[in-house]
């Protein structure tokens, strides 16, 4: 629950080298600009003011509108945003994300949204540190980002469930086993990225890689 004197959040126990996150969210009923709901991972560098490794998931607001975003040793910037079709208030709704040494894929109800290869020999940032896995409720102090919160209709109450980790945690030795753990599943299918496409050409309403100059900043937006 969320209300002007503060938001709320929990995190795991251990960190992890990688693994397949899931939690079921179901977004508070009253409409309002300006809370934010998290499913993340993030590096113990966090709150250190410098580069640090995150991978987001962020509604902004309590009506669908859904970002992603991964930071790789620095300040992040790579959000793309989603307009979801359905109402995640309604019901319960599963959001995974995929961190392996080779790509991180987000998924809403089982359906990849983004995938973000492993790129370095090109240059390109990718996380490479333990991360916590974190969920937190809170306000943002960016109207411009986030918009204002409607205090006439709080307290805002997000309700999660089925908080599960299948992953590698830090400092263990992992080998891959021959049911293909998360941590060592192979890339995404025919099937799959046919509903990755679909689902982005039909919800994405913002891509960073769109934006005047990130193609310069950004070696994967080239």
């Amino acid at each position: 629950m969320v209300n002007d004197a503060g938001g709320a959040g929990f995190k795991s126990k251990i960190q992890y080298e990688s693994g397949l996150f899931t939690l079921r969210i179901k977004m508070p009923a009253k409409k309002t600009n300006g809370v934010i709901t998290a499913f993340y991972l993030i590096s113990d560098d966090q709150d250190a003011g410098v580069n640090h490794d995150e991978i987001d998931f962020e509604f902004i607001g309590t009506e669908g509108r859904l970002q992603t975003n991964i930071f790789a040793n620095d300040r992040g910037g790579r959000e793309q945003v989603f307009q979801l079709s359905f109402d995640p208030s309604e019901d319960f709704h599963t959001y995974q994300i995929l961190y392996t040494p080779q790509r991180i894929v987000f998924f809403v109800d089982n359906i990849p949204i983004r995938s973000f290869k492993n790129n370095t020999k090109r240059g390109i940032n990718f996380p490479t540190k333990s991360l916590w896995a974190e969920a937190s409720l809170w306000i943002s102090d960016s109207v411009i980002w986030a918009g204002a919160v409607d205090w006439g209709y709080a307290p805002f109450i997000v309700s999660f469930q089925d908080f599960n980790i299948s992953g590698c945690p830090a400092g263990s030795n992992c080998l891959p086993s021959p049911d293909f753990s998360p941590w060592t599943r192979p890339k995404l299918g025919p099937k799959q990225l046919k509903l990755m496409r679909n689902f982005r050409k039909k919800q994405m309403t913002f891509d960073y890689c769109r934006s005047k100059g990130n193609k310069l900043r950004y070696p994967e937006c080239a």
